[in-house]
């Protein structure tokens, strides 16, 4: 099953379109309704270079979420 998931993840890649992380930092306020420092925390130590603005907004989502100790 987990092909499967594998498959349909990049069959979804293909039609969306990626973005560098300075492209999203320099719209962060527009598309996700944070600033830049938001995203750049959110991202830190992801690894790729391009990115889905669906994955952004999950990865801010997140970050917003977690728990500060």
């Amino acid at each position: 099953m987990a092909v499967k998931k594998t498959i349909k993840a990049e069959s979804r890649s293909f039609s969306t379109p990626r973005y560098t992380l300075n492209e999203l930092e320099a719209h962060a306020k527009e598309l996700f309704e944070v600033r830049a420092e938001v995203l750049a925390g959110a991202m830190y130590g992801t690894d790729g270079e391009l990115f889905t603005v669906t994955e952004v907004k999950e990865r801010i989502q997140q970050f917003m979420k977690a728990k500060v100790v």
